[in-house]
């Protein structure tokens, strides 16, 4: 009586036809992966726009700024104080961060306290919501824009286009602005004060894609001055100086 087992050439097929499908649906799956992330990391920045409009809601119409530092008695506002270097024990930023620990640090505080928490602190309930799901090497895994003419600390009236980006994906700092070497047309005759960083620079070099990060399928989120979160491409965007509508507040849309 002869007993049925498969041959060698069938098994072969077998794990050809296996090995084939988890090459096709691999991929498959971790696209739904970032995909949820990049969903996650949208709530995120639609919770930090409702706690900006509260926070400008209960300062007479003045949006937040990226950060203080009273310590700099020449400098109140840190127009020239180094984003990566401690301006003194006083410095406080819109999110919870501490520079005196590095911008990426080994070991990442589970919950920061006083100052360190950040201007929005009392307007949101979880501190999570500043790091992306898809960027967990920093403190916080978004920047909030510091361009001159930008959103940041003016009064609610001066922003005229409502799609300006406010807060998005970065790596580094929670601020971004204009840290070339380059000058940017924007704020060249205003001492202290910075334009757009160019998309061109931040596509090369030893650390590519820190201010328009690639980390969510090829592009990036954003939140806009209106409060929408948006993913976008960071191909698209426009940072030429004093013609860019995504960065600059004060133009129509």
């Amino acid at each position: 009586m002869k007993t049925k087992a498969f041959t060698l050439i069938e098994l072969l097929v077998v794990i050809a036809i296996i090995a084939i499908l988890g090459a096709i649906l691999f991929p498959v799956f971790a696209q739904v992966r970032e995909k949820a992330r990049a969903t996650s990391c949208i709530s995120n920045q639609h919770q930090m726009g409702l706690a900006i409009t509260m926070y400008r809601n209960d300062y007479d119409d003045i949006n937040p700024r990226y950060r203080l530092c009273p310590d700099k008695a020449a400098d109140p506002l840190c127009t020239t104080a180094s984003p990566t270097v401690l301006s003194g024990p006083n410095e406080i930023w819109w999110a919870p961060y501490d520079t005196s620990i590095g911008p990426e640090p080994a070991v990442l505080p589970s919950n920061y306290q006083g100052l360190k928490a950040g201007f929005l602190q009392p307007y949101v309930k979880n501190q999570q919501i500043f790091r992306c799901p898809s960027y967990r090497q920093g403190q916080v895994g978004y920047a909030m824009s510091y361009i001159y003419n930008g959103p940041m600390g003016q009064p609610d009236a001066f922003v005229t286009n409502p799609e300006v980006y406010f807060v998005w994906d970065h790596k580094r700092t929670p601020g971004c602005a204009n840290t070339s070497t380059v000058p940017c047309s924007t704020s060249s005759n205003v001492p202290g004060f910075r334009g757009p960083f160019p998309l061109d620079q931040d596509q090369k070099g030893s650390t590519p894609h820190t201010h328009y990060p690639n980390r969510h399928s090829e592009g990036f989120n954003g939140m806009r001055y209106d409060g929408s979160a948006k993913y976008r491409k960071y191909t698209n965007l426009n940072t030429n100086g004093n013609t860019s509508k995504d960065f600059l507040a004060n133009v129509e849309p």
